[in-house]
């Protein structure tokens, strides 16, 4: 049995909180190890990965490995850790989402929109800090079209995280967290947690896939499947970065929120230009 799988036996069996109760605020133990930098990439993203991992690189403060996850390795700028040595697939996501049913699953992966691979990028992320060997504590997560351009730090001297904001409101990702825990909710009406890089905390991921598998008495990545509606596939389901940004939020007043101002560029010309923001984005919908 992998760590990965002993930790969430551990938490079915000796977790602090039972399942169902209020996300009341606790304190968490936070390392002061230096971050750890993960960046799920697919090859329609290369064109900016250089950019992404130069900037974090130039303008991170206390910034240690830069991971690159892939099906394939891109590049030689940073670490590669290759997508099959997580403990799912693509098609074992699409078994969850369909509670089983092979022949939907099937049917879903041969859409041309199926929008899988953007799902399972989600899973890589949240994953990353209990399957990347000798990885710190500390993981910021990064879209490989992020452009750091500003000196930038991610948490405090004691290692508390911070989290930016943005202002997008997708309703179905918070149908998407009230089925995986009904006390987890919108902690801010004029704040989004979608601001295409997050620092991912241990801690927090562990309190969290406790309590998720407490309520469902299966893997945390299997509930957080099965709590896609199938039947509005495929949609913008689900958002990694929404379930963390609320729960976190919800959960200690550790961590704060720490605005950085940032920008949509594409198609992305003339960086320079934009040296006022602390990082850019210049996403290709799939």
């Amino acid at each position: 049995m992998g760590l990965l799988f002993r930790s969430v036996a551990f938490f079915l069996t000796f977790g602090l909180v039972s399942a169902g109760a209020e996300l009341t605020k606790v304190q968490y133990a936070f390392s002061k190890e230096p971050i750890d930098v993960v960046i799920p990439c697919a090859p329609k993203d290369k064109k900016t990965l250089a950019l992404c991992i130069k900037g974090i690189r130039t303008h991170g403060k206390n910034i240690r490995r830069v991971i690159v996850v892939s099906k394939e390795k891109l590049t030689d700028e940073a670490e590669w850790f290759a997508e099959k040595d997580y403990p799912f697939s693509k098609e074992d996501l699409a078994t969850e989402i369909f509670w089983s049913d092979q022949k939907a699953a099937k049917k879903f992966l041969l859409k041309r929109n199926s929008r899988i691979g953007w799902i399972y990028q989600q899973f890589l992320k949240l994953y990353a800090p209990f399957v990347i060997p000798e990885i710190s504590s500390n993981v910021l997560v990064l879209d490989a079209d992020v452009i750091f351009l500003r000196p930038v730090e991610f948490m405090d001297e004691e290692g508390r995280g911070f989290l930016n904001i943005a202002t997008e409101y997708h309703p179905p990702y918070f149908e998407h967290m009230k089925r995986l825990l009904p006390d987890l909710c919108r902690v801010h009406t004029e704040h989004s947690g979608i601001t295409h890089h997050m620092l991912f905390q241990k801690p927090v991921l562990e309190d969290l896939f406790s309590l998720i598998s407490k309520r469902h008495k299966m893997e945390p990545w299997k509930a957080i499947c099965r709590a896609i509606k199938s039947k509005k596939m495929p949609t913008s389901c689900l958002s990694e970065y929404e379930i963390y940004f609320n729960f976190a939020l919800l959960r200690t007043d550790q961590i704060k929120i720490h605005p950085l101002p940032f920008i949509d560029v594409y198609p992305l010309r003339k960086i320079e230009k934009y040296r006022d923001y602390v990082y850019i984005t210049s996403h290709e919908y799939p």
